[in-house]
């Protein structure tokens, strides 16, 4: 089963270059790290300095992997660098088995 992080993250600063980082950083977790499968990144509609992460690895042994890994350490570097603010929390857990003869993914 897979391990799912869900990061809601608010921001402060210059909210395209943040939008822009963020999206870099989705590409360079997703091509350096193998145990990564998915990352989502969506803006909430109402809020524009909250963006929601949902990331989707392998296991729970690729999670710590990753923030072990050089990708989480260039991202707030970058953030530290340019002034931007970035305070974040995150659930995680197993995905739950679906039912016999239903597949959600």
């Amino acid at each position: 089963m897979s391990y799912v992080v869900h990061v809601t993250a608010v921001v402060e600063g210059d909210l395209e270059q943040i939008e822009i980082l963020i999206n870099n950083y989705r590409y360079k977790c997703l091509e350096n790290q193998s145990g990564m499968e998915q990352f989502f990144v969506c803006r909430n509609l109402e809020q524009n300095n909250v963006f929601l992460y949902t990331q989707v690895f392998k296991n729970k042994q690729a999670h710590k992997i990753h923030l072990e890994g050089s990708d989480p350490k260039w991202f707030f570097e970058q953030m530290e660098e340019n002034n931007y603010n970035f305070q974040g929390q995150w659930v995680a857990g197993i995905e739950i088995e679906s039912s016999e003869g239903k597949v959600l993914n």
